[in-house]
């Protein structure tokens, strides 16, 4: 079996440094070293670094590093082999300044025919020379790519690692060179449209073709590896949480040319609690569960010299671990000598990870809900403003997972799969606006062999092309038809079947359906958000109406930007139960996901974690624990291994994105405040019920602790009771032999 398959700990070391302050200062021999000493058994390095210097001697593809002592690549290689830490190199940064310097016209253009760069210039600085251009790959600079790749094979490490390929389709990072006009135009007969006309199919088939460029070269670069090297690991460099998401296409349209996906989290310190377990589930789905190797940074945001608090590194490597992933270290070559004290941090995560190995290996998630993440939909529909999509995807997600309902996320291409559907209690259609006729097919297959399907708002209202159908395809299954849509700033929710078992502990009549803009600079509320469907109920059962607001805004409080009060209920239903053939779904005629995810408020969660429970049944794991410790759950042929992670943080400040605002004075405190987290609140005396379904006896033990645990078996539920729970926690459950 290659080596990658089974789970690792991984040191990625970067430097990225214009003047390289360190490098001299650093040996192979050293990164080995502490590689071993921090418990790592992958070190990952730079080939080369974004100006174009190589990290060895004798190279043909750029100057060496000029304050590099000794062959740092060779030496690190030799040492890894005799220490047993194997050594991945990093290639191919579209980022090339050397390159460019030779070749500029191998640069990435926009349609102004501006110079494309990886660094965020600011204003005043638009015109200065660029230090990360970006170079084309539809140039001759993939030609580069190749030798640089070829000659890092020859190399002899143990596997490569092709850094992220930043060809984006948004028109703000488009490329419009004479290389890609020229190919286009090759393949198309037509020149590339410059403006984003999303009604012109030009446009819409200009936009996939970029993703098909990368894929292209993926595959090329990954045929080159395998034919060279078959054993050699090849690894692509992913960014689901970044780049609009973007990147979560081309991992599902390349998932057969890779072997592993690192999913770089560089976002996690203003992401919620969660987020890298979040970005790998959602990366495993789209590479088709394929390993996924995740990143917590060792420093606090960009803050690339200052070390962030141990306790923010020990969590970030353990929500990889408990996603089902392998935990990733990124030390930069600045924090590393000048701040490197927390380094400790990681080796006791890398110890718990060691002894843990058993248990990590070959498993499975216990299955219960999945949400589709649609690409399609997030850039045909979500076009400039993904988040408008993704909000609602991320809503549904982060309400199953603070009421510990086990969640994974389910990939569009996977749609026409029905064993993998199957798989499933519950599917969730947050908003999946664009299916196939083929993915409308498996999904009435699930629903008529007992599955079930939640769906909201537009769902299912274009096809596989992303183009308007006016009607639901799925409206058999959801027992609607639609008439139109409620096209208001705000709108209301009114209840009314409150005995429904979706609208449990509900205590309020009616609720809102929208929100203000926390800018306040073109719009009073949020664009689309307070919309809702309008439907005609063919069958089922309605238990919610659509509620009119009185007006655009209201004039309560902040004049101008809050919402309006509820007027009257409309006859048009808000939320609709149905049957269909052995299975069942819930609609929701808004965007329920978007608002738990904008809000929090409880009133949301409850909706959608009521629905889930009414379709799905009994769950196969319950715990009395606060929403604050993130449970994941996974089968090992007939061993259950649960892990518990402990969110419960001190006063974690989080301030942001409320600055930007219309108004005459300053604001009262900057609006970009950030503080990780510095101290777990343990949780005692958390209880534990799992659905066994038989009265076979086990073995309940905490491998981390070699402590073994007191159980009982009430109607094929095994009981039990973790006494304290930390920072985290796994527990085994295994029949005895």
């Amino acid at each position: 079996m290659e080596w990658w398959k089974k789970p690792v700990r991984v040191l990625q070391f970067n430097i990225e440094d214009r003047y390289g302050v360190y490098v001299s200062s650093i040996s192979g021999r050293e990164l080995i070293d502490y590689a071993e000493k921090i418990g790592a058994n992958v070190l990952v390095i730079f080939a080369r670094d974004p100006w174009g210097r190589t990290y060895y001697r004798n190279t043909s593809v750029g100057p060496e590093h000029p304050k590099m002592i000794g062959d740092l690549v060779r030496e690190v290689i030799k040492a890894g082999k005799e220490k047993g830490i194997k050594v991945v190199l990093m290639v191919g940064h579209t980022a090339n300044q050397y390159i460019y310097r030779i070749h500029s016209d191998w640069a990435q253009v926009n349609h102004n025919g501006e110079v494309i760069l990886l660094e965020h210039v600011p204003y005043e600085r638009a015109s200065y020379e660029p230090e990360w251009p970006q170079l084309c790959i539809n140039s001759p600079f993939i030609e580069h790519i190749k030798k640089e790749v070829d000659e890092a094979i020859d190399l002899g490490p143990d596997g490569i690692f092709l850094d992220s390929f930043r060809y984006q389709p948004d028109i703000e990072r488009a490329c419009y060179c004479i290389w890609c006009r020229k190919k286009f135009v090759e393949e198309y007969g037509y020149e590339m449209p410059k403006e984003p006309k999303w009604s012109d199919s030009r446009w819409r088939t200009l936009w996939d073709w970029r993703y098909k460029v990368v894929v292209e070269r993926i595959k090329q670069l990954h045929d080159l590896v395998k034919n060279k090297a078959p054993y050699m690991l090849f690894m692509y460099n992913s960014h689901p949480g970044g780049w609009a998401g973007r990147t979560n296409r081309i991992v599902e349209m390349a998932r057969d040319y890779v072997d592993v996906v690192f999913a770089e989290c560089s976002e996690a310190d203003h992401q919620p609690p969660g987020f890298i377990t979040e970005m790998i589930k959602l990366t495993r789905a789209m590479l088709g569960d394929k390993p996924v190797w995740a990143s917590r940074n060792y420093f606090h945001l960009y803050r690339t010299a200052a070390s962030t608090t141990p306790l923010a590194i020990r969590q970030g490597l353990r929500e990889a671990i408990v996603a089902g992933g392998s935990p990733w270290l990124l030390v930069f070559s600045i924090s590393y000598r000048q701040d490197p004290g927390l380094l400790n941090a990681a080796a006791e995560v890398f110890r718990e990870h060691k002894i843990l190995e058993e248990y990590l290996f070959d498993i499975e998630p216990i299955y219960y809900a999945g949400i589709v993440v649609s690409n399609t939909t997030r850039d045909h529909y979500g076009r400039e403003h993904p988040e408008r999509y993704v909000d609602e995807v991320r809503g549904f997600y982060y309400a199953l997972i603070h009421n510990h309902i086990p969640v994974q996320f389910i990939a569009e291409r996977d749609l026409v799969n029905l064993d993998k559907l199957s798989k499933y209690h519950v599917i969730v259609l947050a908003n999946t606006v664009c299916l196939s006729d083929e993915a409308v097919n498996t999904l009435k297959k699930y629903v008529e062999n007992g599955g079930s399907i939640i769906a909201s708002y537009l769902a299912s209202t274009r096809n596989g092309n992303c183009i308007r159908m006016y009607e639901f395809s799925l409206k058999d299954i959801l027992g609607i038809e639609l008439v139109g849509v409620l096209r208001q700033a705000w709108s209301y929710v009114v209840f009314d079947k409150k005995d429904h078992p979706v609208l449990k502990n509900i205590s309020k009549n009616i609720i809102l359906w929208g929100d203000m803009s926390y800018e306040f600079l073109r719009t009073r509320v949020t664009p689309t958000l307070g919309r809702q469907a309008l439907v005609r109920t063919i069958s089922g059962d309605e238990i919610a109406y659509i509620g009119l607001a009185g007006g655009i805004w209201g004039y309560e409080y902040t004049l101008g930007r809050s919402p309006p009060p509820f007027i009257s209920k409309l006859d048009k239903p808000s939320i609709v139960v149905n049957k269909y053939g052995n299975g069942k779904s819930i609609y929701f005629a808004g965007q329920i996901g978007r608002h738990y995810w904008r809000t929090g408020l409880p009133e949301y969660m409850k909706l959608i974690t009521n629905s889930i429970k009414y379709l799905g049944g009994d769950l196969p794991i319950e715990i009395n624990a606060p929403e604050t410790i993130a449970l994941e759950i996974y089968r090992q042929g007939d061993r259950i291994i649960i892990h518990l992670l402990n969110h419960t943080y001190n006063q974690r400040i989080q301030s942001i994105g409320i600055g930007k605002t219309r108004q005459p004075l300053p604001p009262y405190s900057s609006s970009e405040s950030v503080h990780p987290p510095k101290q777990v609140i343990p949780i005692n005396n958390i209880e534990i019920i799992l659905n066994t379904n038989d009265s076979t006896k086990y073995n309940v033990f905490l491998p981390l602790r070699n402590v073994y645990l007191d159980y009982t078996i009430e109607n094929d539920r095994l009981l039990f009771k973790l006494p304290v729970l930390n920072e985290y926690e796994a527990i085994v459950v295994e029949p005895k032999k």
